[in-house]
């Protein structure tokens, strides 16, 4: 029973609050599923949310890092967790909408499986070329002629087969109209590496990752796929404004519940996690990465979801790529 005082006090809190669920009590600890190393792109966000999701939740948050599988593994332990709102997933969106077109023995099924709670952050892409392309090769159209006249050096290095990247190339190289080998890397440092020592014409990267060596005399970014250009890179252009509007493309991270999770919680933990990204602190933290923070309603998140499986499906389909299970 209520004493007057405890009712009063009760009707006063913000309605979200009051929508608390008895699961964070009685737990406390709430996990967040990551399906890369601690270090990554999806850690690092997932660690900023931790950070200031326990004060918005009063329970203690866990980053838990189950690398493996490119992101699967992570998108597993999420879908069959007690739908409680204890176990939550964060993920990069490819992992959910490019790889239900290039598995043909996907374990889960996005739209089914999951639930939009919150699209975190937007992270854009860059097209970068080194010591590879002569140094008179400054702007992507000159590239693109370059490519063309030299198909026999025409390659790009990428993240790994079945990315965001890979593809943003397979688009490039059809708008540009050449021959363009893809080249998987084991992450998208190691070809950006690559690119700066000479041995890869090519890469397309996260921006945080090449952003760090813009300076550099060895490497010369191109474009960046956002749809504006970006704070620690104002003379690259974006793709749009070199006419390629379909090569604008940028990675969400995104924050996901099992399916059937109860509408009020996933409400709660919307708001929370977007009161998580309006800190300054954490704002400054991904600007610094070249992350853009995305606010959005969880209707918004959905569309997004569903209309990235669209949009990947025929790309993937011209390149005829198929992964490996």
């Amino acid at each position: 029973m209520f004493s007057r005082r405890q009712f009063l006090a009760a009707a006063a809190l913000p309605a979200a609050l009051q929508l608390a669920p008895t699961a964070w009590a009685q737990s406390n600890v709430v996990r967040l599923v990551v399906g890369f190393a601690a270090g990554g792109a999806a850690d690092f966000v997932a660690r900023q949310l931790a950070q200031n999701l326990q004060t918005e939740l009063g329970a203690t948050v866990v980053v838990d890092n189950r690398p493996g599988a490119g992101g699967r593994i992570a998108v597993d332990v999420a879908r069959n967790a007690k739908a409680d709102g204890l176990t939550l997933l964060v993920t990069p969106g490819s992992i959910l909408t490019i790889y239900p077109h290039v598995y043909d023995r996907l374990s889960y099924q996005p739209l089914r499986d999951l639930v939009p709670v919150a699209n975190l952050c937007a992270v854009p892409y860059s097209v970068n070329i080194g010591p590879g392309v002569p140094a008179s090769v400054t702007t992507l159209k000159e590239f693109g002629q370059w490519l063309k006249a030299h198909p026999q050096q025409a390659s790009y290095g990428s993240p790994g087969a079945g990315t965001t990247p890979h593809f943003l190339g397979a688009m490039f190289a059809a708008s540009a109209g050449v021959d363009y080998l893809h080249v998987p890397y084991k992450g998208g440092s190691l070809a950006l590496q690559d690119v700066m020592g000479g041995q890869l014409t090519s890469s397309f990267n996260v921006v945080s990752e090449a952003v760090p060596h813009a300076a550099s005399p060895k490497l010369r970014v191109l474009a960046v796929s956002s749809p504006q250009r970006i704070a620690q890179l104002p003379k690259v252009p974006t793709f749009t404004e070199l006419g390629m509007k379909e090569l604008t493309s940028q990675e969400w991270i995104g924050l996901l519940a099992p399916k059937g999770t109860k509408p009020e919680v996933a409400a709660r933990l919307h708001d929370a996690a977007n009161r998580a990204f309006a800190q300054p602190a954490v704002q400054k933290a991904l600007a610094e990465m070249a992350f853009g923070v995305t606010t959005s309603t969880q209707a918004e998140f959905a569309q997004l979801l569903k209309g990235d499986l669209d949009k990947w499906g025929p790309v993937v389909r011209s390149t005829g790529f198929k992964a490996e299970a």
